[in-house]
């Protein structure tokens, strides 16, 4: 397209006015393209005033708008306040240069003041600018260097939040005597405002140089000397003084910063920290001032030329460097490494204390646990419970049996496994249990709008299995099973319809004219419509548009299916739906399922957390494969040993990284029907929770509010635990020597899956504690000595009430070997006749897996038990095959745990104590050699009660049966 000049004759000037070839004016394309502009921004406008309609239709659906009003005025408080701070305080200075550049003479050397020293030949302004370009360009800088930082400020409304509500802690730090409050909520505050002023300014110095140079007015003169105009010095000296006065904040701040310092052996102020950096430091704040003082009288009648504050300001970051880098870290190279142990001991101490105080390690109950290789029939006889519990089923193949066999439809699918407890009518029962979610895509052919959004909703309810019980052909024993759910131990739902998940992205509407699957039914399947008040109504055409175009679905404007009691579920993830609710709490990676009174519910631990506790040492790479997400807290996977729907392989590592204070402050339960999501308080002396209840008094209930049933079902959280058991593992020497010499570090256990060494996971454990008779829901984990493989110690915490979170530790003994995980490994890597047939089975057409290792405290001695799955070659199809039970140095392979006991102790174990798979041997042996004449049918009725309460599993009616039957045996009538 070519233009066509066209003559526009006006008085003595001459206008020239292109016109297209096809006709279309200049200014009219500038107007289309500045409609197209404007366009632009009002879709861009539109859709974050859509986001946040959005947001707040959702919150208040769940009765949490007022955390949305606070959220959102503290989020654009902080916005406008930095926005219009930094516009301000750019435009000004901007203004300023501007204003100096148009004042200034354009004779050059003809316009030097009278009695100026400064050379000014040649510095006329390069380029001449109309007044209304340069307004303009002066507010776009302006605006978009506030943009940034305002930016920065809404994304730290936590740090503001924090700063206003929060309070004591009750404790000093030993170096300023100060509560830590100080450090957890007003520094981080101080510290932001100072850095960003600092950063403002040296960035409009960034800014005025260059424009000054540009307009001629500052230069390098002929005689290699930077020159410039009074106006321009004392405007520089305005803006250093500001840096300067800004800096000795800092200094001052640094002070208190010094709790968190890092020269030394200690995470905080060590010897040469707290004698020589603090000093600097006051030196550095005085020389600050000092050159406040010297640039404030130089921003009024300037005496020193440009020059001289180019050197001032490199005079003054050599001494900075010198004084709080160099000076301190030579003191410590030189004078205190020589005498470190003894000039560090008091900081060491109370590195130590704080650290144990951040984590909670200095409520752990230690006491010594004797590992004896006493255990006998009778020793098991009386702790049948817990050999019933011990866990067999690892997570990892249980995962594939339960979609292979309880899947029932490709459109279903199991994402994670988790594990809990459950009173049931014959005793207390560790349990392992799924929810069966939809698959995330369904069939290619059935991928249809009306399918995905409207028609498939949701999940239907959840498979649970014993932890140790099998069937006959190695497959779990279930509790609950199949589609509608069954079970032949009294368990029910009578809300099995899961709308909100592990695993459930996008969104979905319901209660529309459109029938839901429900469930399959032989070669039919059943339908329902949702009944709940999960989601938002989509009762008005005005939602209807907004979240077509939130969801960027036009079909949701478009559909005819809706009706007005229609209801659009979204954040049906139930981490993303906690995380936006309450973004202020970090999650736990591992939400599990809980059955309570017909309904089904998700437990989700939340934590407050913080990087900002003096003295205490940070998290850095856990070895216990801990995973935590920025925003969530959680790395979106499930259990630690499962992998989960992205593919991430077991035992992630991916640290808690720096924070060192954390607390399990809420537990979040959440509706797996109605979505409903309730937070009760697990300590309501956290200092950190008691600044958010401030900030949101409606949010959080009293743990007193949750029902009972629920209450039983809580648990001490993993990820928790990982981070203390890491620490612990260091932390757990309170001499400061032998804490300096490292002379008791432990490690987590080495364990062996899929032919890998992994660090061994914490892991949920159903017990007796040593000198209890009660059982008790217990989360484990052994400890070594680092860079070796014996058991040293190990840790538990109580998961039951009223004990809950107590944690307890038992000591080794260190004077006898006690054979940690990877050492039971090895030995049964050794042992020539498993090894043998686990070559054999992997030769056959199948594969073996070996699964997680479990060691069992039993009174005072250890059992250790391995299970082993065999699958197909070509499929993934898991069986129990064997169990591998390990006492003292012998090691035994049989079928069953019962038979690997047996194996273990022999016959001859007391009768009470009989395991299942032995009992009836031991029966017919009883029967054979007792007096003759016995009491035929008495004895019958007692071998009949003994076999009875074998096949169930209850060892204390069979204790008690197998007494009666040697009675009867022993005393024939006469």
């Amino acid at each position: 397209m070519n233009d066509i000049p066209t003559v526009v004759k006006d008085g003595p000037q001459v206008a020239y006015e292109k016109v297209s070839a096809i006709g279309i004016p200049r200014h009219s394309r500038h107007l289309l393209r500045n409609l197209i502009v404007a366009a632009v921004l009002l879709i861009a406008f539109a859709a974050g005033i859509a986001g946040y309609m959005q947001q707040w239709l959702w919150m208040r659906q769940l009765d949490y708008a007022p955390i949305f009003w606070t959220l959102l005025s503290a989020e654009f408080g902080m916005f406008a306040s930095a926005f219009v701070f930094v516009f301000l305080y750019v435009w000004l200075n901007l203004r300023q240069t501007s204003k100096n550049g148009v004042d200034f003479p354009d004779g050059g050397q003809a316009a030097m003041p009278a009695g100026s020293t400064t050379d000014y030949r040649g510095a006329q302004p390069k380029i001449e600018f109309p007044p209304w370009v340069l307004r303009v360009a002066i507010a776009a800088v302006s605006a978009g260097a506030a943009l940034i930082f305002a930016v920065r400020f809404y994304a730290d409304w936590d740090t503001y939040l924090r700063f206003r509500y929060g309070g004591s802690f009750g404790v000093a730090d030993p170096l300023f005597g100060v509560d830590v409050g100080f450090y957890v909520f007003h520094l981080p505050f101080y510290v932001l405002l100072q850095s960003s002023l600092t950063l403002l300014t040296v960035l409009t110095l960034a800014m005025v140089l260059p424009a000054y140079a540009f307009l001629g007015l500052l230069r390098i003169s002929r005689s290699a000397r930077i020159v410039a105009d009074d106006r321009v010095t004392s405007h520089l000296s305005v803006l250093l003084f500001i840096l300067a006065g800004n800096f000795a904040w800092g200094f001052y701040l640094d002070h208190y910063e010094l709790v968190y310092s890092t020269l030394g052996v200690v995470y905080g102020a060590g010897y040469a920290a707290d004698h020589v950096t603090r000093l600097m430091l006051w030196i550095m704040l005085g020389v600050s001032a000092l050159a406040c003082a010297l640039l404030a009288a130089n921003s009024f009648r300037p005496r020193v030329n440009v020059r001289v504050l180019a050197a001032g300001v490199g005079a003054y970051v050599v001494l900075w460097g010198v004084a709080v880098w160099v000076v301190p870290i030579a003191f410590q190279e030189f004078f205190v490494r020589p005498s470190e142990l003894k000039l560090e001991t008091p900081y060491l101490k109370s590195y130590i204390e704080f650290t144990r105080n951040s984590y909670q390690l200095d409520a752990i109950q230690e006491t010594t646990y004797p590992a004896l290789a006493d255990l006998t029939p009778d020793v098991l006889a009386r702790n049948q419970d817990t050999i019933q519990n011990i866990r067999l089923w690892d997570s990892r193949p249980l995962l594939e049996t339960y979609q292979q066999t309880q899947a029932i439809r490709l459109y279903y699918q199991f994402y994670n496994i988790d594990t809990d407890r459950y009173h049931l009518a014959d005793g207390y029962h560790q349990v392992m249990l799924s929810t069966r979610e939809l698959s995330a895509k369904l069939p290619e052919k059935a991928q249809t709008w009306v399918n995905e959004y409207l028609q498939f909703t949701h999940g239907y309810g959840v498979v649970m299995n014993f932890v140790s019980k099998t069937t006959g052909d190695g497959f779990p024993q279930y509790l609950l099973e199949n589609v509608p759910a069954e079970s032949d131990f009294g368990l029910s739902i009578t809300q099995p319809s899961i709308y909100y998940g592990q695993s459930m992205s996008g969104y979905r509407i319901v209660s529309t004219d459109i029938k839901e699957f429900d469930y399959p039914k032989g070669n039919n399947n059943v339908y329902t419509s949702y009944s709940g008040k999960g989601g938002i109504p989509l009762d008005s055409f005005w939602k209807r548009i907004l979240f077509a175009f939130t969801k960027a679905d036009v079909n949701i404007l478009l559909t005819s299916y809706l009706k007005p009691e229609s209801r659009i579920q979204i954040y049906r993830d139930v981490r993303e739906r906690v995380a936006q609710i309450a973004p202020f709490l970090r999650l736990d990676r591992d939400p599990y399922t809980v059955l309570s009174a017909g309904r089904l519910y998700w437990i989700q631990d939340a934590y407050t957390i913080s990087n900002r506790f003096p003295y205490a040492n940070p998290e850095r790479t856990t070895q216990y494969g801990t995973t935590i997400d920025p925003r969530l807290g959680t790395a979106m996977a499930g259990d630690a040993d499962t992998p989960d729907a992205t593919g991430d392989e077991p035992g992630t590592m991916t640290p808690f990284d720096g924070l060192n204070y954390i607390r399990n402050s809420v537990k979040v339960v959440v509706d797996m029907y109605d979505g409903a999501v309730r937070f009760y308080v697990m300590d309501a002396k956290d200092p950190v929770l008691a600044a958010y209840r401030k900030a949101f008094p409606e949010v959080f209930r009293d743990l007193g509010e949750l029902s009972p049933d629920l209450k039983s079902h809580l648990r001490y959280p993993e990820d928790l635990f990982a981070v203390q058991a890491d620490q612990y593992s260091t932390f757990h020497m309170t001499d400061p020597q032998v804490f300096y010499n490292r002379e008791d570090l432990w490690a987590a256990p080495k364990e062996k899956y899929a032919g890998q060494v992994l660090p061994m996971e914490p892991y949920y454990i159903l017990m007796k504690l040593p000198g209890s008779g009660k059982l008790e829901y217990l989360l484990m984990t052994p400890f070594t000595p680092q860079n070796r493989d014996n058991m040293i110690a190990w840790m538990a915490a109580r998961s039951d009430f009223p004990g809950y979170g107590k944690m307890l530790f038992y000591e080794l003994p260190k004077e006898k070997l006690i054979y940690g995980p990877n050492q039971i490994e090895a030995m049964i890597d050794q042992n020539t006749t498993i090894s043998q047939q686990l070559t054999l089975w992997n030769q056959q057409g199948s594969r073996v897996i070996r699964g997680t290792l479990i060691v069992t405290p039993i009174e005072n001695s250890f059992l250790y038990v391995v299970p082993l799955y065999m699958t197909a070659e070509g499929t993934n199809f898991p069986q129990l095959k064997r169990v591998i039970a390990v006492a003292g140095d012998k090691v035994v392979m049989e079928p069953t745990l019962e038979e690997a006991l047996n194996g273990l102790f022999g016959t001859q174990q007391s009768q009470a104590g009989a395991i299942q798979g032995g009992g009836a041997q031991i029966a017919a042996s009883v029967a054979q050699t007792a007096p003759s004449q016995p009491d035929s049918d008495a004895a019958r009725r007692q071998f009949d009660d003994a076999q009875k309460a074998m096949q169930q599993g209850d060892w204390e009616k069979f204790g008690k049966a197998m007494a009666a039957l040697k009675q009867v045996l022993a005393n024939p009538p006469k």
